[in-house]
């Protein structure tokens, strides 16, 4: 993932009243004379170069009638120091927001390089801040914490909200990463598409993660990867970018090659069907769907039946050997792990034929194609 990190911000800034005294000097004016010309008072013009109010446009436009300086030039420097000012202020609020920065996972932080851990407290909140496009932690608050509760996720554990966040913007950064050259959203072809991505499933993960990208990229759905985060037990998420593209992440969780590939359609089964949902956040999709939850369902049936049509899902619950799992699969054009999987949902018997679910360490395997 590339983060775009901010211009160069100095440290320091100079106040325009001390550059129109300079200027006043140089040109062997009095604070009153200028006051006179410039037809306002001479105690506001003595308070504009202490820097004790504002420097107004108006009174920017006659300084440039009095001493040949453009308005332009110092009203750019009072932008400037007023931007100092509200960042040293900033920083004075920021450096009691140690208790908020403890609550994100720390090693992620310095891993994915999102703070400078060596910085003041201050200086790592204004980054992690930034990071989050928020202004202070009221704004994160509501735009990361709040609408967590309408994301879906299990009932069986607690989740860390705060980490959640943070796997979400990841996933966010890596997806506009992605997005140049990527066309608009067209459900259609994504329908289209989505039947497409079941034989990938029989190819190394690295090739088939890659080539699934560049099919849904043709949607206009970017499809990302970003390693999971303790406590957040994800394995998938959809979330819609301001641009309108649909974003899918896959975190990996599990480890089984079927659970990744059906995470995924299970995420486009919630692009097509629910589209006016900002997010979809599934958490432990292995084993702790929530049944009353029609949506879940809903997307949990399209994954289903983009793998395997009714014909051959009515055979799924008659296997009984190995091979009969294998020719399946053939028949299927899908990766025999994947129907191994669905034979664990549809039964409940996932030791039959567990030795047939392979798994990988999708984050190192990922790592080498993207």
């Amino acid at each position: 993932m590339r983060y775009i990190p901010r211009e160069f911000e100095p440290d320091w800034a100079v106040a325009p009243g001390s550059m129109i005294q300079e200027t006043l000097e140089d040109l062997r004016f009095t604070q009153a004379d200028v006051a006179a010309r410039a037809s306002i008072s001479a105690k506001h013009l003595n308070q504009v170069i202490k820097a004790h109010v504002p420097l107004s446009p108006e009174v920017a436009v006659a300084l440039e009638r009095v001493l040949g300086v453009p308005a332009d030039h110092w009203l750019a420097l009072e932008a400037t120091w007023q931007a100092h000012k509200a960042r040293e202020n900033s920083a004075v609020s920021f450096a009691g927001l140690a208790s908020w920065l403890s609550r994100f996972p720390n090693e992620v932080l310095r891993e994915r390089k999102l703070v400078d851990t060596k910085a003041s407290v201050a200086a790592r909140a204004d980054s992690l801040l930034r990071f989050f496009q928020v202004a202070d932690t009221t704004a994160f608050e509501k735009v990361w914490l709040t609408p967590q509760a309408n994301y879906k996720r299990s009932q069986k554990f607690a989740i860390d909200p705060y980490a959640t966040a943070l796997w979400l913007r990841l996933a966010e950064v890596a997806a506009e990463d992605f997005r140049v050259e990527c066309p608009p959203y067209d459900a259609g072809k994504l329908r289209a598409l989505s039947r497409m991505l079941p034989p990938l499933t029989r190819e190394p993960i690295p090739t088939g993660f890659k080539s699934a990208q560049t099919l849904l990229k043709k949607a206009g759905v970017l499809l990302v990867f970003v390693p999971g985060i303790a406590d957040t037990r994800i394995t998938g998420a959809s979330r819609w970018l301001a641009s309108n593209h649909p974003v899918i992440a896959l975190s990996g969780r599990y480890k089984y090659l079927d659970v990744f590939w059906f995470a995924l359609l299970h995420e486009i089964g919630h692009v097509l069907l629910h589209p006016k949902r900002a997010t979809y956040l599934d958490v432990d999709v292995g084993g702790a769907h929530d049944d009353e939850d029609l949506q879940e369902t809903a997307a949990n049936r399209f994954a289903s039946e983009i793998i395997l049509d009714e014909a051959l899902r009515r055979e799924l619950e008659e296997l009984n050997t190995d091979d009969q799992l294998q020719s399946l699969a053939r028949r299927a054009g899908v990766s025999p792990g994947v129907i191994a999987g669905q034979y664990g949902h549809a039964t409940g018997d996932w030791r039959k034929f567990g030795k047939l679910r392979p798994r990988a360490d999708f984050a190192a395997v990922l790592s080498v194609a993207l």
